[in-house]
């Protein structure tokens, strides 16, 4: 068998390999990785494009609903007292009329 020496240019890729950081999962493109950096880049202009709900977004409507429900709660109270007050003046009126 001949052999043939190799010069000093040639890559050692076993220590190259063994050198890399992270996982080689991570060093491989693939299509979900190229969406997700497609994504990121353009987060904004897709919220805006497509009308998405932001955090702040929800944060508003979420104030907005507590003070609705505030306010319907209050109007709730309001129209019981209100109700209860009509009676109160139907059985009065009645008593006039049982007079005349």
């Amino acid at each position: 068998m001949i052999m043939f020496a190799t010069g000093t240019g040639t890559r050692n890729y076993w220590r190259e390999f063994s050198e890399m950081t992270g996982s080689v999962a991570t060093s491989i493109p693939t299509f979900d990785r190229q969406l997700d950096n497609f994504f990121e880049k353009n987060a904004s202009a897709i919220i805006d494009e497509w009308d998405l709900i932001t955090d702040e977004d929800l944060s508003h409507i979420q104030r907005r609903l507590e003070h609705l429900s505030y306010e319907v709660n209050r109007l709730v109270i309001s129209k019981d007292v209100i109700e209860k007050r009509v009676q109160k003046l139907s059985s009065m009126i009645g008593k006039l009329e049982e007079e005349l």
